[in-house]
């Protein structure tokens, strides 16, 4: 689940821009096994946006692997 006060908000506002537009996601968690992410390419791809590259998540705080998959999500979207 997008955090709701602030983020879910936000990206309501935006997402229909977004149609046909590369994006990436990536994001943080402290439970669960990231469906939160799944649902949320889903969410997304449906509203038409593109997915630049797979999507990245870290359990509390990303990790050398996370950093590194981040960066890489990055330069997809140049």
């Amino acid at each position: 689940m997008l955090e709701e006060d602030e983020f879910e908000p936000m990206f309501s506002a935006v997402e229909g821009s977004l149609a046909g537009k590369k994006v990436g996601l990536f994001g943080s968690y402290g439970w669960g096994d990231c469906q939160w992410m799944r649902d949320w390419e889903d969410r997304c791809r449906n509203a038409g946006i593109s997915l630049a590259a797979d999507s990245v998540t870290a359990n509390n705080e990303p990790d050398d692997e996370a950093l590194a998959a981040c960066k890489e999500l990055g330069a997809s979207l140049v």
